[in-house]
């Protein structure tokens, strides 16, 4: 059941210096239960009671001693406006009640002798009006609390959501970090056993290095895409690292003097190699390029005497740069780049996919132009204290045990330097190092 909300009860202030006139009027209102009666009989005596009670309704005869009931009227405008004001005036006095209309002072007038029923029409009207007054301030005043109130709300939910973002770019920029941790430590780790394979094959130093920045040259003017461009470079550096563990006399063999029992524990070790790095999600596509990288676009390779274009894109770039590396001689001649591309030339349709040709040569030449700036270096030996950004290395540098830290042809950065002289404390090794420097 709905409750029933209180009704108002409004204060009527009845002013006349005729006190049978006031009585009459009293009784009348006194019919109403939601009116709360004052009188006075004169203007000021009004004014005092407005002071300690505004009233809602103020009914004010115009014929007074001291202050006429317009100017009475008038005072209570200016100091309590939401009062409704009434006046009774006798015939005589309709101008000056017109006037008083007129400048805003009242709300209605009514002439004496008034009607009962016109008179208690005219003060309901009254207080009506003053309900909606009143009640109109009370709601913007409300409102105006209220929007204070959301926008205080809304500042403090700004400086969560601010707190909150901040909270999330914070976090974003932790996992990122992580992230190129986690990326940097792989490709440190690829690094690690690239050169822990070749430590396997004497032949080997700075092979992968090489193989790889041409493997990678060929994948960009072929304009790959950057995902294939990264399996390409790792397989390219660990596409020897199944020979781990095969035997060294056979790793010093040639192929073509390697018995058949030979060439068969040989041509297992890019199935170990693609085994080696299965279990690493993220390398499954690279040891796939490794299980291919001696595949023969006749089919006459190995293991699984693939053919053409059955043969994967990455392991076909991957056997051009394998063969171009090998086929170049260790101590660089004046024409031992031509000759290389000449023995590959007479091979293209049997060993090599002719379409690639193009791109090994100019990953060949963008490569190894490194060969060609160095004419114009001074070789200098520095000692593992001595070495300075800017630098190339004009050798391998290779720890005590063996392992190759920077591949000659490096040009030393603050990262590079400090890596040496940590392995050196750790693995250290005889000798200067040779570098490059500018004339």
């Amino acid at each position: 059941m709905t409750e029933e909300l209180e009704k108002p009860v409004y204060h009527i202030l009845l002013v006349d210096d005729e006190a049978n006139i006031l009585k009459s009027v009293r009784r009348l209102l006194m019919q109403e239960e939601d009116y709360e009666i004052s009188v006075a009989t004169s203007g000021l005596q009004g004014l005092g009671i407005l002071e300690g009670n505004e009233a809602a309704v103020v009914v004010s005869d115009q014929r007074m001693p001291e202050m006429e009931g317009v100017e009475f009227l008038e005072k209570v405008k200016k100091k309590w406006p939401d009062t409704v004001r009434i006046l009774l005036t006798g015939y005589a006095d309709i101008e000056a009640s017109i006037g008083a209309i007129n400048r805003g002072s009242i709300f209605r007038y009514l002439t004496k002798p008034w009607d009962e029923e016109q008179l208690l029409r005219t003060i309901k009207d009254a207080t009506a009006q003053y309900f909606l007054v009143t009640e109109n301030k009370r709601l913007n005043k409300l409102v105006a609390k209220q929007n204070v109130e959301l926008q205080q709300w809304n500042t403090r939910l700004k400086q969560r959501v601010m707190a909150q973002t901040a909270n999330i770019s914070k976090k974003n920029d932790e996992l990122f970090e992580a992230n190129q941790d986690i990326t940097r430590t792989l490709d440190e780790t690829i690094q690690a056993f690239s050169a822990l394979s070749e430590l396997q094959d004497p032949r080997s130093q700075d092979h992968a290095d090489r193989v790889s920045a041409i493997a990678e040259a060929m994948a960009v003017d072929l304009e790959l895409s950057e995902d294939m461009r990264k399996s390409i470079r790792i397989a390219a550096l660990l596409h020897d690292i199944g020979k781990i563990g095969t035997s060294v006399d056979i790793m010093k063999t040639p192929y073509n003097y390697m018995t058949p029992e030979e060439q068969q524990e040989y041509e297992r070790h890019p199935i170990r190699g693609q085994a080696a790095i299965d279990r690493v999600e993220d390398l499954r596509s690279a040891g796939l390029l490794i299980r291919h990288h001696h595949e023969h676009y006749d089919g006459t390779g190995f293991p699984d005497r693939l053919e053409g274009e059955d043969i994967p894109l990455g392991s076909r770039i991957l056997r051009m740069a394998d063969a171009f590396q090998r086929y170049l001689p260790e101590l660089m001649e004046d024409n031992s780049i031509e000759l290389a591309l000449v023995k590959m030339r007479e091979n293209l349709g049997s060993m090599f996919d002719s379409s690639l040709y193009s791109a090994v040569e100019t990953a060949v030449v963008e490569v190894y132009q490194t060969e060609v700036e160095e004419t114009e270096m001074v070789k200098l030996e520095v000692g593992v204290r001595e070495l300075r950004v800017g630098m190339r290395l004009e050798q391998d540098v290779i720890s005590g045990s063996g392992l190759l830290l920077l591949k000659r042809g490096t040009s030393l950065v603050e990262e590079g330097i400090s890596a040496i002289q940590r392995h050196y404390e750790i693995d250290p090794f005889e000798g200067k190092i040779q570098v490059l420097v500018q004339k």
